[in-house]
C-alpha cells in the first residue's frame, strides 16, 4: 500500500496538470475568436489624438532640460533632510511589481478557470476584473518594458556622475548608472495613475498630483534628473491613454467619447467598487 500511495499521487498530479493545461488552450482559442467576433463588431479607425501631445512634451522635455538639469544636478544632496526621508519612503511606490503581480495573477487566472462552472451574472463580473486588470497590466508592463530597453540604448549618466561627467553625459549600452533617461519609475507612475484617471475621472487632479510628486521623489534621491521624470511620466499616460483606445476598438471598457477620447463604458462599475458615475 505504501508503495502504490506515491504512483497515485503522482498520477492525479498529472491528470490535474492535464486538464489545466488543455482548459489553458481552450480559454485561449476561445478568447481569441472572441476579441476576433469583438473587432469585427467594432470596426473603424482607431482615432489618435497623440501627436500634438507628443510635440508639446517633446519641447517641455527639452525646455526642462535646458532650465533645471544642471543646477538639480548640483543641488544633489542637499535638500532638506525631512523632504528627504519622505521622498526616500514614498520613491519605490515607483516600482512596478507592486501593480504587475496582482494583475498579472489575475488574468493568468482567468485562463485556467473553468468559466462554466459560474452563473451568467459571476461569469460578467469575473471577466470585467479580468479585462480591468488585463489593461493596466498591459498600460504599466509594457510601458515600463520599453522604456526599459530605451534607456540602456540611450545611456544618460545619472546625477551621481554629475560632477565628473555632467548633466548630459551619454554612454549607450552600459551599466545601471548610465540609464537615467527617462525614469522608469516615472513611468510606472504616470502609467498607473493616469490608467485611474480614465477610470474614474473624478479623480483626475489627485491622479496628477501623486504622480508628479511619486515621480520628483526621483529627483529627491539623486536617481533622476527632472527631464528624465517629466518624459518618463508623460510616456506612461501618454501609454496608458493609448492602451484605453485599443480596449475601445474591440469595446471592453472603454469606448471612444465625443471628444475622441477613450472613456468608460456604462456597465464597468465592477459591482459599484469606486467606478459608479
Amino acid at each position: 500500500m505504501d508503495a502504490e500511495e506515491p504512483v497515485g499521487r503522482t498520477e492525479l498530479i498529472r491528470r490535474t496538470g492535464r486538464q489545466m493545461a488543455g482548459r489553458f488552450r481552450s480559454n485561449i482559442a476561445a478568447s481569441r475568436a472572441f476579441l476576433k467576433s469583438r473587432r469585427a463588431s467594432h470596426a473603424g479607425p482607431m482615432p489618435v489624438h497623440g501627436y500634438r501631445y507628443f510635440f508639446l512634451t517633446i519641447m517641455v522635455v527639452f525646455l526642462v532640460a535646458v532650465v533645471l538639469d544642471n543646477p538639480v544636478g548640483a543641488y544633489r544632496n542637499q535638500w532638506p533632510s525631512d523632504v528627504l526621508k519622505w521622498a526616500y519612503r514614498l520613491t519605490d511606490i515607483g516600482k512596478s511589481g507592486w501593480i504587475l503581480v496582482p494583475t498579472g495573477v489575475l488574468v493568468l487566472a482567468g485562463f485556467f478557470l473553468d468559466w462554466r462552472r459560474f452563473g451568467a451574472r459571476t461569469r460578467l463580473t469575473m471577466a470585467k476584473w479580468v479585462a480591468a486588470s488585463a489593461y493596466v497590466f498591459i498600460a504599466v508592463g509594457m510601458s515600463g518594458l520599453i522604456v526599459a530597453i530605451a534607456k540602456r540604448l540611450i545611456g544618460r549618466a545619472r546625477p551621481v556622475h554629475f560632477e565628473e561627467l555632467g548633466a548630459f553625459y551619454f554612454q549607450p549600452f552600459s551599466n545601471a548608472s548610465f540609464a537615467s533617461f527617462p525614469s522608469g519609475h516615472s513611468t510606472t507612475s504616470g502609467a498607473f495613475f493616469a490608467a485611474i484617471a480614465i477610470f474614474f475621472p473624478a479623480l483626475r487632479f489627485p491622479a496628477l498630483v501623486l504622480a508628479i510628486w511619486l515621480g520628483f521623489t526621483r529627483v529627491l534621491v539623486g536617481a533622476h534628473y527632472p527631464s528624465d521624470v517629466v518624459a518618463g511620466l508623460a510616456f506612461g499616460a501618454w501609454y496608458a491613454y493609448f492602451t484605453a483606445l485599443f480596449f475601445a476598438g474591440y469595446g471592453f471598457i472603454f469606448k471612444i467619447g465625443d471628444n475622441g477620447l477613450p472613456v468608460r463604458r456604462k456597465g464597468y462599475e465592477l459591482q459599484g467598487f469606486l467606478m459608479r458615475r
